[in-house]
């Protein structure tokens, strides 16, 4: 498996993780090897091929994803662990869910929210397959 699916998966790992189920420090430092500008672009990537986003939307959305995997970035590197960090991550989604609904369309942003609960899914596949 290349490097850039790899990352984009344990973004999207990452993201349901922190919008589900309490994270287990372990689900955060499968992330701590990557960079809030992979992780942003992984998320850029995934939503322009699943939402087809338009070329007006795809400069807000990058700009929104990479404001929020900065914002991430002391929660994914923190040795806190626990609810703490599960309820700061999604502190931050929830803003940043906001965000993306004033920019996603009705359709768009329903196929975002939907989609979480199968992005973790086909993440738990892969990641036990490494």
């Amino acid at each position: 498996m290349n490097k850039a699916l790899r990352t984009a998966l344990k973004l999207s790992l990452f993201l349901a993780i922190a919008l589900s189920t309490p994270a287990r420090a372990e689900d955060f430092d499968q992330l701590k090897a990557t960079t809030p500008s992979q992780r942003a672009a992984a998320q850029t990537d995934y939503m322009k091929s699943r939402l087809a986003l338009t070329d007006a939307q795809m400069p807000k959305i990058a700009a929104i994803n990479q404001k929020y995997a900065e914002q991430m970035e002391p929660v994914i590197k923190s040795a806190d662990g626990g609810l703490g960090k599960m309820l700061e991550a999604k502190a931050i989604q929830e803003n940043k869910d906001a965000e993306l609904q004033r920019i996603l369309t009705p359709d768009q942003f329903e196929r975002f929210a939907s989609s979480k609960d199968e992005m973790r899914e086909a993440v738990k596949r892969v990641l036990l397959k490494d």
